[in-house]
């Protein structure tokens, strides 16, 4: 979320925002769903910072433990043998500062091509503050990211890792490219000229496994394997100070047909009957061609499915983390609407007893239902001591019987009252009672 991340949400937001798309105006229902682009999150941009703030809470623990993978797997192997080695290359870099120019000469050509040792002899320190610099990096990386889930005064900038994270895989994928083009032949004595592939996977590529942990937005994940994919296998390969590396696995090929001859014992154990004669040369040399070449190749392959699966997964994760976030809003709108209603109803519902009732008398009754309804609440969840200490309290407004001072009661008999009222019509008795009384 550094390059792309920034275009997207700052560059071309305005183009990018199509629609307000708010989840508690009219019938909410679980098929509402936003509107979305393909890797680029909802077109409703604000709706899309809402997802962030809700992705950057709901992977708090991803994302921690992912920081711990990359610490773990950087420290055990590149930095570990890095170090392993610091007296040898501090050593060399005290003997080169000890020789003259024609000495200087002569070691840098005596040193293999393609080394930093051959073109940086006066900076070995160099070779070793770098390693030590991405593990810090790493590690306050990870200070700052509990930091701003701690503290609350990054509580509502806590998006800031979805930036701050790519960015320290960037700067590793950066100083890390730059290491391995200066030593890709470490390993060739062990596995060969295609040494620098398997290097690549196990070595320099490793803290970058720690991505299957991290949930980072699709946009973010695509982005990370690109530069990869660039840096170690465009850049680095081709432009590598030694030569192009992707020769070497032209020459492992041909050096891997060279068939080697058939034992005399074999044959002595055709002839015997013992063994099966072996396939003739001609006509299975394809066959150990085709073999050798996959042997050749499978790393690349098995480095090639890896970042596919980092993106797929990437995707699948990013697509099950929106759909919990519409389902959330969705459920949150359902549970205001559903407060709004039994607000409206209880509203109702005490303006109808105030109709019919005095003020007094509808005050009484509807407390009385409120302390009703707060026990059953109370009872439910297992608070009857509460309710036990608080029924002397209920009870002291269930008497609704006043003193008034200076009251004249008037008892009155309209004669022919109920005569009348069953000749007229029923609104004409009340302004007839209307117009007597007030």
């Amino acid at each position: 979320m550094v390059f792309l991340d920034v275009i997207v949400n700052y560059g071309c937001r305005r183009w990018l925002h199509k629609e307000d798309y708010t989840f508690d105006e009219g019938e909410v229902s679980s098929s509402s769903k936003p509107s979305q682009y393909p890797l680029l999150g909802f077109k409703d941009r604000h709706l899309e910072d809402d997802y962030l703030e809700y992705l950057v809470v709901a992977s708090r623990a991803r994302i921690i433990l992912g920081y711990v993978t990359a610490i773990l797997l950087y420290g055990s192997e590149l930095f570990a043998s890095l170090w392993v080695n610091y007296d040898i290359i501090i050593w060399i870099g005290q003997l080169y500062g000890f020789m003259s120019d024609e000495q200087k000469e002569d070691f840098k050509e005596g040193r293999r091509e393609g080394t930093f040792v051959k073109y940086f002899p006066n900076s070995t320190r160099v070779f070793l503050v770098i390693p030590c610099l991405l593990l810090l990096m790493f590690i306050l990386g990870l200070v700052a990211v509990v930091c701003m889930y701690q503290m609350k005064r990054f509580e509502k900038h806590r998006t800031w890792i979805f930036y701050i994270t790519p960015a320290i895989y960037l700067l590793y994928m950066a100083f890390a490219g730059f290491l391995f083009a200066y030593d890709p032949k470490v390993y060739n004595n062990f596995f060969g000229p295609v040494s620098w592939v398997l290097e690549l996977i196990f070595v320099w590529a490793s803290p970058l496994a720690s991505l299957f942990f991290i949930s980072l937005p699709a946009l973010v994940m695509f982005e990370l394997m690109i530069v990869f994919v660039l840096v170690f296998l465009v850049i680095v390969p081709l432009c590598n100070p030694a030569e192009n590396l992707w020769n070497l696995v032209g020459e492992a090929r041909d050096s891997c047909l060279i068939q080697e001859s058939v034992p005399e014992y074999v044959y002595a154990a055709v002839e015997a009957g013992l063994l099966s004669p072996p396939p003739d040369a001609p006509p299975d040399a394809g066959k150990y061609e085709e073999m050798d070449i996959f042997r050749i190749v499978s790393p690349i392959i098995l480095l090639c499915v890896l970042v596919v699966c980092v993106l797929v997964v990437s995707v699948i994760v990013d697509i099950t983390n929106r759909q919990s976030f519409i389902s959330k809003k969705i459920i949150d709108a359902l549970t205001k609407q559903r407060e709004k209603t039994l607000l409206q109803q209880k509203k109702e519902h005490e303006n109808l007893i105030h109709s019919i009732f005095p003020p007094m008398v509808a005050k009484d009754l509807i407390r009385r239902q409120s302390s009703k309804s707060l026990s059953k609440v109370n009872s439910e969840i297992g608070c009857k001591s509460f309710v036990h200490k608080n029924l002397s309290h209920m009870s002291l407004g269930r008497s609704v019987a006043q003193m008034h001072h200076e009251v004249t009661i008037l008892f009155t008999d309209i004669v022919g009252f109920t005569s009348m009222s069953q000749t007229v019509a029923p609104q004409q008795v009340m302004e007839f009672l209307h117009e007597l009384f007030v």
